[in-house]
């Protein structure tokens, strides 16, 4: 149990234990603070202003704390808890007025603190032992703002995102709880695999780079995979808090480069796509080019699938005398195709992120 000889009063006033013995009572708060007025009786007058505190602040809960009128309707509340005990505090008015500013303050504060627990509305979150010690960060700036995880890790919040995450991390896995967007990237350690938390999604990864959008203004969850391999897994398939965070990739949905994990809340489903604009992979992008001439349409198909991450099916003997000439490296990659398409009369449709060929081939 929480050292109380030590409080001021407004370590008592932001105090859950305190407060909750002060607006609902029960049999072991009430033993509890009667135990310690016995045992400090040089605190009874701290306990008492403490308790007016807290039933004036617990009046004001609904009201704008930026109004006039809130201060008196904490004055008001004050008030009537000194009337109540007119001659035990008649000599403590003056110093219990003053502290109205710092009520008020307070007021902001507890007011701020629920807007927060509200906007981390996570089921793995609410599930963990109040004994474990958060760190929060949040961006209220206009800029990115980076994070260092004692790992290494490295998390980059946009502005009016915040992250929690445990001071020592579990030996066994790493786990982050995200509102709004930031982009991740993660050491390596396949012994302690990486969890980030949002509201609709579960994103487990071993060392990768990639993005989480969770904005709670939006119907919409995504997860944009830059570099590694992602398993994603939508937190109203996961049947239990527990067995969430042991999922597998067998589980949840598996996310490569240039690839996303969206899930829309209208539709309550988690499907992979193809994000708009696929980037050449870092790690061929000063090697490949896309100048061709009389190419075969299975070199080209090669040679995207290589840049891009993204598989593309077809049948390589109704194509097999489809040839390609001119240069493609400027172009997108579904400029590329697009081109592609006219120089050979091909359909391609975009399927579970893979590109579906068909047509009649070439003579």
């Amino acid at each position: 149990m929480m050292n109380y000889s030590d409080f001021d009063i407004m370590d008592f006033v932001k105090d859950d234990f305190f407060c909750r013995w002060v607006q609902n009572p029960d049999e072991q708060t009430e033993k509890f603070w009667q135990d310690f007025l016995q045992e400090n009786p040089d605190k009874e007058v701290l306990i008492l202003k403490a308790k007016s505190m807290v039933k004036s602040l617990a009046s004001i809960q609904n009201t704008s704390i930026d109004e006039e009128a809130s201060v008196a309707k904490i004055w008001q509340g004050v008030e009537s808890e000194i009337t109540e005990k007119s001659n035990y505090w008649g000599r403590y008015v003056w110093p219990l007025a003053a502290s109205i500013t710092v009520l008020i303050g307070l007021g902001w504060w507890i007011n701020y603190q629920k807007e927060a627990e509200k906007a981390f509305d996570i089921p793995q979150l609410s599930a963990k032992s109040s004994e474990v010690e958060f760190i929060e960060k949040g961006n209220t700036s206009n800029e990115p703002m980076s994070v260092f995880l004692m790992d290494g890790s490295e998390i980059v919040l946009e502005k009016k995102s915040k992250i929690r995450y445990p001071k020592v991390f579990e030996a066994d896995k790493r786990e982050v709880f995200l509102v709004g967007e930031a982009f991740f990237e993660v050491t390596k350690n396949p012994k302690r695999p990486f969890l980030i938390y949002t509201k609709k999604l579960i994103t487990k990864v071993l060392g990768t780079s990639f993005t989480i959008k969770a904005n709670p203004e939006t119907e919409e969850e995504r997860v944009v995979v830059k570099t590694g391999r992602v398993s994603v897994v939508a937190q109203l398939e996961s049947k239990t808090v527990e067995k969430s965070i042991h999922f597998s990739e067998a589980n949840g949905i598996v996310v490569t480069p240039n690839q996303e994990a969206v899930y829309l809340s209208s539709d309550a489903k988690l499907m992979k796509r193809i994000v708009p604009k696929p980037a050449i992979l870092s790690s061929i992008l000063q090697k490949q080019e896309f100048i061709y001439k009389n190419a075969s349409l299975a070199k080209v198909f090669t040679d995207l699938e290589n840049a891009y991450g993204i598989k593309i099916i077809y049948d390589e003997n109704l194509f097999e005398e489809c040839t390609i000439n001119g240069n493609l490296s400027d172009a997108t990659m579904f400029d590329k195709l697009n081109s592609i398409a006219k120089i050979t009369g091909i359909n391609y449709q975009v399927v579970d992120a893979q590109i579906i060929v068909s047509g009649k081939g070439c003579e």
